[in-house]
């Protein structure tokens, strides 16, 4: 739209120099972005002032910028000339550079310099090519990219996650003038030339100049670092920024700069900060960090176990065997150490908050800070506002007290005096900051701003006046706005009126209003006294509307003379809300939600105490609270004047049995929770307005109302609720509760992993130096236990029963009783079977049994070869060739002897022997050298063989527990049917079968490079019934209670006197020292 000669009429005309131009408007970027950066107000007059900029702007100062204009000056052609309200987006970090990232990790760094060594080996030496060695290196390549690959995978996909979250964070919905109307819009349509309206509490979102102001107070800490607030006018301090916000008061502004061209553009967008970790991510990096300590303690003991073992077998150190000794044990010493270190513990967290943060905003719960998804889980007291959380917010006048006489319904407008109805219609109109949005063609209509207000505007739109057209009318009349306060519990306007007088207009809380009054509008129209009888009536009838309720507003009025010499100059500073004469006292009836009575009552079964907080009449809290279940016969109401004045000591037998908390004020919020944090609680708080930030900052999880809710509300808040409503903050606890859950369930699961990994490769190492399973085998667990196991237990979807159990708490330990119970039988069941295995089978199955040297060279040696001792033509004949053996007859020393004892004695040829003193080489020794060669290569074919097939059993059989197990620990508690709910989502079953395929793959087609042998139906029914045994093992120890030993002994340890005294702690002793200590001394719980 053009701008309108109202507001050209005083405008001086432009001079040169003011910039190039910019299509139709007069005035270019870098002229208005240097004008608005340096504050140039020379600059500014030059172009006329306030005025000038938007006629420059082509733009009207009273109705905004016009959306329809096809001249160029539209709201697309602004975005060309003058720029987005948008930041350059941070590039988020690629796949190759998570990849990378991973690759750094210093137990794959290592992995990769053994496998470097082993692949150069291998090709390097020719014995060792010709076993093809090299490939051994080559498969653990390929281990470690397959680990950094799905690793990265999972990072890649959570951060994409965040991103799209997070970039939620920064939407925020504003206010402007447009073609005359007033519109809600997101901060990204914002453009120059954009006239946008401020109240308290809203954050301003781009560089601009002060149309007007009533009292507009902005807080610039975010900018300058100065903690006073600074008061913004046309007369002092006009330039607004972005970035700020406003702390009390409204007012418009003319918007000058956006984006990146912005104050905030120029000095923080590029600010990148790290996401924190959260409590839960701390508590797992330290465990983690304690479990790979234990791994490295026994990875570098197996690793000098088995040097030392190799060193002796081999009577020295053979270089020339360096790749099949301290090489391999190096490796496998390392691969425990990756297997040992949980890194996929804080991914699990990680995973599950983003998963949890993605299904959240599908509830209608924006999660602003990442710690508040597992805080919420653990809360274990709600204090929630009623209006719009607990009710629909969707308000209408239903009854009242108009002109001396109580309604039942409404009355007709032409039925009320004239004077004192248009009076009404004033007040509604002109004391509100809320307006209508009617959707063309409908009748339906959407509440923009405060719910109250737009109630108070349907009741006028209802008697068919324009509450618009009057602000219209009135806004250049308008002297001062006096914005709701939650110390008066009112709001005010002071309008000028015909007649040289000044009206202030005035509408609250009505027992406050009323005890301001002196006169009240009459049936006829005229003004009668308000007595003393009078007043008690109409409290009266307030108490009897609030006991149905409903919420009460009084409307009311003063007048003063415009000029007035006596008046201080100051007087209008602060509202003159006295001597007021009552217009009408107005009944508004906001309905409960349906879904609230349900959802308040699955907190309580869920062990949360709901308390409703509220600044209406306690009669009409009382009322709401019994309706949706939170008073109860028991509980106790309070207001807030006498909450506020009770000692801590006297709050304390009483915060127990507080449920409703009316006529409150910020501060009683704050009081309240600080109090209950101080007993031990877990505190969710609500809240919407500007005030309650310090309440949402002080509570473990500050929820924010999305709709009602003031953008400093938000910022302060953790979790912002969507729409509003109390069945979101309760879906906000269950999603909470299964991040806690989902995280005890793969700790139990990789826990035990780790426990018979280490118990059985220390054990191995120790007694016979062997290793059960080897490098590729062990990074396969790896990738099952950290990367897989994390993604398919920690996006395990919420169940219902998590809404029975007790809250956790605060000092919840990580590993419950009933998880230790887990851990420990399913780890001493696996470790049983995998050792039986492992010792077991070799020494009872002819099919595992592992040849000795002696056994197999006496079983396949020519006849004769290995002789008894000692060895003489006349002792032992036939060993000669003479009798059918082996040796000649002047070949004395044995090559393999046989001891009395049954072990044999084995000398390498030698050609010294075979072919006398100082012959390098003769016929008889190739021949028995070569013999002896082909004996023993085929010998450690035969062992190695054997061994592989042991290990193929092992290995099987653990991943097959590995595998059932994963189902096991999807239930942390007790819960006996541990596959309820597994198809509830896809991706736990869709990796379980993924792990069972893959693990089918390695055993029949991947046998050379996993080092494993194809197994029998018989064994492979023996390793899949071994794993299916933990399940039934599961719900046996289950039956098991928990016992509390050190419970026990302790109680055994004190005297009955002693527990007579001390009896059981109290609820308000648990911020003494003794019992702080308490809280921290057990390790595990019972849940």
């Amino acid at each position: 739209m053009a701008t309108s000669s109202q507001d050209l009429e005083a405008q001086p005309a432009l001079t040169s120099g003011t910039g190039a131009s910019a299509g139709p408007f007069s005035v270019d970027l870098a002229t208005l972005s240097g004008i608005n950066e340096h504050k140039d107000v020379e600059k500014w007059d030059q172009m006329g002032g306030l005025r000038g900029v938007a006629a420059a702007l082509c733009l009207s100062l009273s109705d905004g910028l016009d959306p329809a204009a096809t001249d160029g000056t539209d709201w697309e052609s602004r975005k060309a000339a003058f720029g987005a309200n948008k930041f350059k987006a941070i590039p988020p970090k690629s796949f190759f550079r998570l990849w990378f990232g991973n690759l750094k990790d210093p137990t794959l760094i290592m992995l990769m310099i053994a496998a470097l060594v082993s692949t150069v080996l291998g090709a390097a030496v020719p014995e060792e090519r010709e076993h093809s060695a090299w490939t051994e290196g080559v498969a653990i390549w390929v281990a470690v990219f397959v680990v950094s690959l799905v690793g990265a995978f999972n990072d890649w996909n959570k951060d994409r996650q965040f991103q799209k979250l997070n970039a939620q964070k920064d939407i925020i919905e504003v206010k402007v003038l447009r073609g005359g109307q007033q519109l809600t819009i997101p901060n990204f349509d914002i453009v120059v030339g954009d006239v946008m309206l401020l109240d308290t509490g809203d954050k301003i979102i781009a560089d601009g100049y002060t149309i007007e102001s009533h009292g507009m107070v902005v807080d610039e800490a975010s900018l300058t670092g100065e903690s006073d607030p600074v008061k913004k006018g046309q007369d002092h301090e006009p330039w607004l920024r972005s970035g700020t916000q406003v702390t009390e008061g409204s007012g418009r502004m003319l918007v000058l700069a956006v984006g990146e061209h912005s104050e905030w553009g120029r000095t923080m967008a590029l600010v990148v900060g790290e996401v924190g970790e959260t409590p839960l991510q701390e508590k797992l990096g330290w465990l983690a960090t304690a479990i790979g300590k234990l791994g490295f303690c026994v990875a570098v003991v197996c690793f000098f176990v088995l040097l030392i073992r190799w060193i002796i077998n081999n009577k020295g150190f053979p270089m020339d065997k360096f790749s099949e000794g301290p090489l391999q044990f190096f490796i496998f010493a390392v691969t425990i150490l990756v297997v040992a270190v949980p890194e996929g513990l804080p991914l699990a967290v990680t995973i599950s908050l983003a998963y949890s943060m993605k299904k959240m905003m599908k509830d209608n719960n924006f999660v602003r800070v990442l710690a508040a998804c597992e805080t919420m889980g653990g809360a274990t007291a709600i204090c929630s506002d009623k209006t719009g959380t607990l009710t629909e917010n969707r308000m209408t006048v239903v009854k009242g007290y108009f002109c001396g006489r109580m309604c039942t319904e409404v009355p007709p407008f032409e039925q009320l005096p004239a004077a004192a109805a248009d009076e009404i219609v004033l007040n509604a109109s002109l004391n509100s900051k809320a307006f209508l949005m009617v959707e063309e063609g409908t009748s339906k209509v959407d509440f923009v701003g405060n719910r109250t207000e737009c109630a108070l505007l349907v009741m006028v739109r209802n008697w068919g006046q324009d509450y618009r057209q009057l602000r219209d009318i009135n806004h250049e009349n308008t002297v001062e706005v006096y914005g709701f306060s939650s110390e008066r519990k009112m709001a005010s306007v002071l309008v000028k009126r015909p007649g040289g007088k000044l009206r202030l207009y005035n509408k609250g809380a009505a027992e406050m209003v009323l005890t301001h009054c002196t006169s009240m509008v009459g049936p006829s129209g005229e003004a009668v006294p308000m007595t003393e009888e009078l007043r008690t009536e109409l409290l009266s009838t307030v108490t009897g509307m609030a006991s149905t309720g409903l919420r009460t507003l009084c409307l009311a009025y003063t007048d003063f003379p415009e000029h007035d010499a006596s008046r201080p100059a100051d007087f209008f500073t602060t509202p003159p809300d006295e001597n007021l004469t009552m217009l009408c006292i107005v009944g508004i009836k906001d309905p409960v939600r349906k879904e609230v009575p349900e959802a308040v009552a699955t907190c309580q079964r869920a062990g949360i105490t709901v308390r409703m907080v509220t600044g209406d009449n306690i009669h009409t809290a009382k009322h709401i609270a019994r309706e949706c279940g939170i008073l109860t016969d028991e509980g106790i109401a309070l207001e807030g004047p006498v909450f506020r004045n009770m000692t801590e000591e006297d709050l304390a037998p009483l915060l127990p049995k507080l449920q409703v908390l009316a006529r409150s004020s910020p501060k009683d919020k704050y009081i309240l929770v600080q109090t209950l944090k101080k007993m031990g609680e877990v505190v969710a708080v609500t809240g919407d307005g500007t005030n309650d930030a310090p309440a949402l900052k002080e509570s473990d999880v500050g929820l924010a109302m999305g709709i009602a809710g003031t953008e400093v509300a938000k910022e302060a808040a953790d979790i912002v609720i969507m729409d509003d409503n109390f069945s979101s903050i309760v879906k906000a606890v269950l999603w909470g509760r299964s991040v806690f859950t989902n995280i005890r369930k793969f700790l139990q699961f990789q826990l035990t992993i780790n426990l018979v990994a280490l118990i059985v490769a220390f054990v191995a190492a120790i007694t016979n130096g062997e290793t059960p399973l080897n490098v590729l085998q062990l990074l396969w667990v790896n990738l099952i236990m950290d990367s897989l196991a994390a993604l398919a237990l920690a996006t395990e979807a919420p169940t219902a029963d998590l809404l029975t159990q007790k809250p956790h708490g605060r000092d919840a330990p990580l590993i419950s009783r009933p998880m230790w119970r887990f851990i420990l039988s399913q780890g001493t069941y696996q470790v049983f079977w995998l050792l039986l295995i492992f010792y077991g089978m070799p020494a009872k199955l002819d099919r595992f049994a592992v040849p000795t040297q002696c056994d197999y060279f006496k079983a396949h040696s020519p006849s004769g070869f290995c002789c008894p001792l000692p060895m003489t033509a006349g002792g032992t004949p036939q060993c000669y060739l003479g009798a059918g053996g082996y040796w000649s007859a002047n070949e004395t020393v044995p090559v393999c002897g046989l001891e009395l004892s049954g072990s044999c004695k084995f000398v390498e040829p030698s050609a010294e022997v075979f072919c006398g003193p100082g012959v390098a080489t003769c016929d008889r020794y190739t021949e028995v050298k070569e013999e002896y060669t082909q004996l023993t290569d085929h010998w450690e074919s035969a062992e190695t063989k054997a061994k592989e097939e042991i290990s193929s059993m092992v290995f099987n059989t653990f991943i097959w527990c590995q595998m059932f197990n994963m189902l096991n620990a999807r239930k942390v508690s007790n819960e006996y049917n541990v596959l309820s709910g597994l198809f509830a989502t896809n991706v736990f079953w869709t990796i379980w079968v993924l792990i069972a395929g893959f693990q089918v793959i390695i055993m029949f087609f991947l046998g050379g490079i996993f080092k494993v042998e194809r197994l029998s139906g018989l064994e492979w029914g023996v390793s899949i019934l071994i794993g299916l045994g933990s399940i039934p093992l599961c719900i046996l120890s289950k039956a098991i209670p928990n016992f509390d030993v050190r419970n026990l002994r302790r109680r055994m340890s004190m005297s009955a006197t002693i527990h007579a005294v001390t009896g059981p702690p109290s609820r308000l002793g648990s911020n003494s020292k003794s019992q702080r200590m308490a809280r921290t001394l057990p390790l595990v719980r019972k849940d």
